[in-house]
């Protein structure tokens, strides 16, 4: 599968450059170019060809890449942008658009195509079922659902998955927490984890990274019908990527969730979002109380 790749950057010697390592390091080609803000909203509008990332440059004539990314986002809010820019200042509010990532200048031109594989060539996550338990089932999920379950601590949630992952659901683990002290308390023996760190790492996602997070789940939801994930860390997510954003892509989940009939439970700490922010987290959730959906 040939994966398509726009670059947007003023200098025409950086898009020859960027073309040669990018077409060189895999099955991708470069479908469009643009060197300011104005000619590269046209054609990404334009473009014959699905575009799958966008590089994008800051400091570009007529509209900056800020501008140009919020815009592009407007017409396909999925698209990947991978910012390779000199302007560090503009870094924050880069990722709080959900970029997949941020290059400063200079940098080589490994590192761009090491993140562009990244992005376009996720590794796929090993799902292996539970050993199934013969004791009854405690709690019945009905699949396409959000279920958002209100503790300070993750006990009931976790509970909730064990039960579904023992009972020959395959299902997928997100946490803050450290993934071998998840294993250890919840018995997880084969059941994939994914550490949400700003340390690196093969089973690691920075938690300001949330569109690959998103992808990360869809990809696995998409591999598994039928699967359960659960989310542990809302509250660290909001306050790495603020809520608004974390709101958009909590959407997009459940969009995924619903479409691939799988079961996402969300463990949230009222504590730590304010009143109107629960009533949004709310809306579109089952919401699990101590005693069952409530």
């Amino acid at each position: 599968m040939t994966h398509n790749i726009m670059i947007v950057e003023d200098e025409p010697e950086l898009i020859s450059l960027y073309k040669m390592a990018i077409e060189e390091a895999g099955d991708y080609k470069v479908v469009e170019s643009a060197v300011d803000g104005e000619e590269a909203i046209k054609k990404f509008k334009k473009s014959k060809k699905k575009i799958d990332l966008v590089v994008m440059d800051q400091r570009i004539p007529s509209k900056k890449g800020i501008e140009v990314t919020k815009e592009i986002l407007m017409i396909n809010p999925e698209i990947k942008v991978l910012f390779a820019s000199a302007d560090s200042l503009a870094k924050f509010e880069a990722k709080s658009l959900g970029v997949v990532g941020f290059l400063q200048k200079p940098f080589e031109m490994n590192m761009l195509t090491f993140i562009i594989r990244q992005v376009l060539e996720p590794k796929k996550i090993i799902s292996e079922e539970e050993i199934v338990i013969d004791k009854g089932q405690k709690y019945s999920l009905e699949p396409g659902y959000q279920y958002l379950i209100k503790e300070e601590k993750p006990f009931l949630a976790f509970d909730i998955f064990v039960d579904q992952v023992t009972h020959g659901y395959r299902g997928l683990c997100v946490t803050r927490q450290h993934p071998a002290k998840v294993r250890v308390n919840y018995g997880l023996k084969r059941t994939p984890i994914i550490w949400l760190s700003q340390t690196s790492g093969e089973n690691s996602i920075d938690p300001s990274n949330i569109s690959k997070l998103v992808h990360t789940i869809r990809n696995f939801v998409k591999e598994n019908k039928g699967s359960v994930v659960i989310l542990d860390g809302l509250e660290y997510l909001k306050l790495q990527n603020g809520f608004n954003l974390l709101m958009k892509y909590l959407n997009m989940m459940n969009d995924i969730i619903m479409t691939e009939e799988a079961k996402f439970i969300l463990p949230v700490n009222p504590k730590a979002f304010t009143e109107n922010e629960m009533a949004f987290l709310e809306r579109e959730a089952k919401v699990f109380g101590k005693y069952g959906i409530l």
